[in-house]
């Protein structure tokens, strides 16, 4: 017996999942904007949303950027620090929302669109058979947990790429809103997760919910690829780093976080850099 699937005979696991780099090649917001662009031919091309994203962006950073390096120098960087300068990202990411509902840019555009369109999303190699490896372990529990606009579209990336549907995978994400005259969405949004702090929040409900099925929290596995994942990775037993994103590599330095060691303050929590999928399983089981 495998030693997750010996400690889960005692213990529940929770296996948390980003979905945008951390599952697919590559990011799929883009993907999702152009099922409406054939609807709305005349519509604002959807790079002016991501040049005006951008540039809220750029003008955060230049607020943030001399802090963050003054505590650097002084070597006073904290995790306080971090929480605080994602959190004033939610600021830049809700201007950007209200700009996509102003504009109503994915009105128009049914669920069974959105799940077509997730079927063309490409896995990582190997995420698939990660995932439906612990869906067969007894006690363990996975979800998607995304900043991503569509329940639908991850719905169908995952169906697409050979992951199983028994047990269904409980996902966690922004929402179109959808008409109940047309079934089709509106182009307003239920803004649930849009911050770093909101996917901690989302974590911390669920293992609250399997505490009480368990009388423990389960022990927490997390995959991500950005800076929004990192207070998730940092909060998990084992933290799983996908990619070489240079903003996380740069915060876990300052945080004094190294990969791979268990931190003996934190209840041996490990944050673990994955370059591939392929050692996913090994490094989850034996950490």
């Amino acid at each position: 017996m495998s030693a997750l699937k010996h400690a889960a005979v005692r213990k529940s696991v929770l296996l948390a999942l980003d979905f945008d780099k951390t599952l697919t090649v590559a990011d799929t917001f883009n993907a999702i904007a152009s099922v409406a662009k054939h609807k709305h031919p005349n519509k604002r091309d959807f790079r002016w949303f991501t040049d005006k994203y951008m540039e809220d962006y750029a003008q955060h950073e230049s607020h943030w950027s001399p802090i963050i390096h003054k505590h650097a120098e002084n070597k006073s960087v904290t995790r306080s620090l971090m929480g605080q300068y994602l959190e004033s990202l939610r600021q830049v990411e809700n201007a950007s929302l209200e700009r996509i509902r102003d504009y109503k840019i994915l009105a128009g555009v049914s669920r069974l669109e959105l799940y077509n369109s997730g079927r063309q999303a490409l896995f990582q190699p190997g995420v698939a058979d990660v995932i439906n490896y612990f869906l067969r372990v007894p006690n363990c529990h996975v979800c998607v947990i995304s900043v991503n606009w569509s329940t639908d579209f991850i719905q169908g990336a995952l169906d697409a790429n050979g992951v199983s549907n028994q047990p269904p995978i409980s996902v966690y994400c922004n929402d179109l809103k959808f008409s109940k005259r047309t079934g089709l969405s509106t182009g307003t949004m239920y803004p649930r997760l849009v911050v770093a702090s909101d996917k901690v929040a989302v974590i911390e409900t669920q293992r609250e919910v399997l505490a009480s099925r368990y009388d423990s929290k389960p022990r927490l596995v997390y995959a991500g690829d950005s800076l929004t994942d990192l207070p998730a990775l940092l909060s998990a037993d084992v933290g799983l780093f996908v990619g070489q994103n240079d903003h996380v590599a740069k915060w876990c330095k300052l945080l004094d976080v190294e990969f791979s060691k268990p931190r003996f303050d934190e209840n041996d929590k490990t944050l673990h850099r994955l370059l591939g999928w392929g050692s996913a399983i090994d490094i989850i089981e034996n950490s």
